[in-house]
């Protein structure tokens, strides 16, 4: 029942990302997709081998194409990574929208590529190694510059000063200048075996959070100070203009857990000289009470 059930979540997967002619109809787009399953996607199974934060960790995966990147050779597709827990047996899942593993040498048999284009693959089953995060905490160090990129495409880490692990999923494809796409998710409650993903800010964006710090050159990137209890969004635009967005949380009696109470929006992308800033202050609602504007001149103006 399990893998039927997650043979047709990839299924829609597909369905949802093939690109089709609009003139298509229903039927011919459901068939043409189950055609190109047939064809060219067939599923591949990933398992780890050792156990990650308490879960057997495993995967079910459709290549879509190669990662569009002067740097890597991987194939990229949709996945549905699922998680048992050890001591409960509980499985949870989550569709990973963008997935790449090192195919093992003896695996890319199963894979046929021509002019450097991804033709199709057979199914087959590889077993991984996990690699973890080198620091402890991701997004408050400043020292990754010289390691390396190591693609993660998942780790946990407490993002939301809970001291409960969330789930963050790492796209395959990089931003040209350093840093990747990261979707946070919480675990659900306990009659949702599904996690799902936080949207509300500053969760919904969380760029460059892996490998995003200014070390890497990543023009956006985000970071977190634990101390504090602050999450700050760094955007550059190459140009020299830049912006920081600083989110603020603090427990009231009202809350036991961390809430937002400010935002500060601080950017000069009009002009490089000027500095708009933007304070938002919150109710224990998540509602906005007030919001001020200042403008300032920035350490580039003329004197």
């Amino acid at each position: 029942m399990k893998n039927t059930i997650l043979s047709l979540f990839l299924f829609l997967i597909f369905i949802c990302c093939s690109k089709q002619n609009k003139n298509e109809s229903l039927n011919d787009q459901i068939k043409n997709t189950k055609n190109n399953l047939d064809k060219k996607n067939n599923e591949i199974a990933i398992k780890y081998s050792t156990p990650i934060k308490g879960y057997n960790v495993s995967a079910k995966w459709l290549i879509r194409g190669k990662i569009e990147s002067k740097f890597s050779k991987n194939f990229k597709g949709p996945a549905i990574l699922t998680f048992e827990n050890i001591k409960t047996k509980e499985i949870f899942w989550v569709i990973h929208p963008e997935f790449t593993i090192d195919i093992d040498k003896e695996n890319l048999k199963h894979i046929i590529v021509v002019d450097d284009e991804f033709v199709k693959n057979e199914s087959f089953t590889q077993v991984c190694k996990y690699v973890k995060p080198k620091f402890e905490k991701v997004g408050t160090s400043k020292e990754e510059e010289g390691f390396g990129y190591v693609y993660i495409p998942f780790f946990f880490q407490d993002v939301d000063f809970d001291d409960v692990d969330e789930l963050i999923l790492t796209y395959a494809t990089t931003y040209e200048k350093g840093g990747s796409i990261n979707k946070i998710f919480k675990k659900g409650a306990d009659k949702n075996l599904e996690f799902s993903e936080m949207t509300n800010e500053p969760f919904t964006n969380f760029s460059g959070f892996y490998y995003g710090n200014p070390n890497a050159d990543a023009y956006n990137y985000t970071t977190i100070d634990y101390k504090n209890k602050t999450i700050s969004h760094h955007e550059s635009s190459g140009d020299g203009g830049s912006r920081e967005i600083i989110y603020e949380f603090k427990k009231t009696n009202n809350n036991p857990n961390y809430i937002l109470f400010g935002k500060i929006d601080k950017n000069n992308f009009e002009n490089s000289e000027i500095q708009k800033r933007t304070v938002f202050k919150y109710n224990d609602y998540g509602e906005i009470v007030s919001v001020d504007k200042i403008k300032q001149p920035t350490a580039n103006a003329r004197l």
